[in-house]
């Protein structure tokens, strides 16, 4: 979009997103709409290596094809767990592709069209996300955006509040801001689920993640809000679930304190958090917690980063509704590492490893993702007129 924009999402996509505060099990992918965590309005489309469109946007009054694929693979292997907590290993395998055409009216907007393809590899019946997407972007100030429609699920909010897993199962429709400032960070969202009828209550979601930055230091507040309820329908059931933490962070990247570190050491990052919770379906019921967590991020080769991560939380009825179900227990540990690199027109590669332990039990994470992603201009004024 501008060259501030150009220069700023490069600059992410190269150093890769750190997520602070938040516990790690999720994809660190920088760049795209479906898959990873990111500020602002991503493209989907990135090429680094090419200098004169780096992040791969659309120019004014061009119309563009955009392919974006992702195959995923995460297998969560949990066992052991009694099974009343209502927590099982799973394997989710399979691709999310969300092919649209992106027209860019202006300076300011954006608009694209077209539809969400997915599928989970060993489902032989039939497609299992087959939706509409339409996404229409303001731009009302620099680095600051408005999203309506099929909004960005690529929300960078704790897994307690919200698990990554859902991008598997659903896509997010509703109204979004977005924020990408060099000391401000802001992700605001409604993803409007279900519509209330005669016999379905409605249920959507309020999100918040928020972030100061400043030489080194972050500050994070964040929050969800979950509703199911209504007042036409005959399901008599009404939920309101919340919760939300605090959180501050301290690391080299945007500090003064080490600016002769080695070229191959990218950004070290220790943090803290507190959580809360509320649930009032049953009973009222008030849950909070703790967590301590850091990561360092390496740069062997020029296009790869490695991280290695570690966090530990301690809690006691925190939940979570649409969070990470872990985060139920009164302790949980996990640490790993991901690596992630571009070998080029705009695909990426992560690979994930994480040992995780709770309630006595060892489990493990492991994933990988590739993603491609690719605009082909088929407007131009210039063409149109010749």
């Amino acid at each position: 979009m501008r060259s501030a924009l150009v220069s700023a999402a490069a600059g992410v996509f190269m150093l890769g997103i750190a997520p602070q505060a938040h516990a790690q099990e999720f994809s660190i992918i920088p760049d795209s709409t479906v898959i990873g965590r990111n500020w602002g309005y991503p493209t989907g489309t990135p090429h680094p290596r090419n200098t004169e469109n780096p992040t791969g946007e659309t120019r004014v009054d061009n119309l563009d094809v955009v392919f974006e694929s992702v195959i995923f693979l995460k297998n969560l292997e949990l066992t052991g767990y009694d099974t009343s907590t209502g927590i099982d290993g799973e394997t989710f395998f399979g691709f999310l592709a969300p092919l649209r055409l992106r027209y860019r009216a202006g300076e300011r907007v954006t608009i694209e069209a077209g539809a969400v393809l997915g599928q989970n590899f060993g489902d032989e019946d039939e497609l299992d996300i087959a939706e509409p997407l339409l996404r229409i972007v303001y731009e009302p100030t620099e680095n600051v955006f408005l999203v309506g429609g099929t909004i960005l699920p690529t929300h960078p909010i704790h897994d307690a509040l919200l698990d990554d897993l859902h991008v598997f199962r659903e896509t997010e429709q509703g109204l979004q801001v977005r924020v990408d400032l060099e000391n401000w960070k802001n992700d605001t969202w409604i993803n409007w689920r279900i519509r209330e009828d005669e016999l379905t209550a409605e249920e959507f979601e309020v999100g918040n993640a928020s972030q100061l930055r400043y030489a080194g230091f972050h500050a994070d507040a964040q929050l969800l809000w979950y509703h199911v309820g209504g007042q036409q329908n005959s399901a008599d059931r009404v939920e309101n679930r919340v919760a939300g933490l605090i959180g501050a962070s301290f690391g080299l990247m945007g500090s003064t304190i080490f600016e002769d570190r080695p070229k191959w050491l990218e950004d070290v990052r220790v943090g803290g958090a507190i959580l809360a919770s509320h649930d009032d379906t049953l009973a009222e019921e008030t849950g909070s917690g703790w967590e301590v967590s850091a990561h360092i991020d390496t740069r062997p080769a020029e296009f790869v980063m490695v991280r290695g991560f570690a966090s530990h939380f301690s809690g006691s009825d925190f939940s979570g509704a649409r969070g990470d179900p872990l985060y139920q227990f009164d302790d949980y540990t996990q640490g790993g590492v991901t690596a992630f690199w571009t070998p080029g027109e705009g695909f990426r590669i992560e690979t994930t490893a994480v040992l995780q332990h709770a309630e006595s039990e060892l489990n493990y994470t492991f994933a990988v993702n590739l993603v491609w992603g690719r605009a082909f201009t088929v407007f131009t004024p210039g063409a149109a007129t010749n």
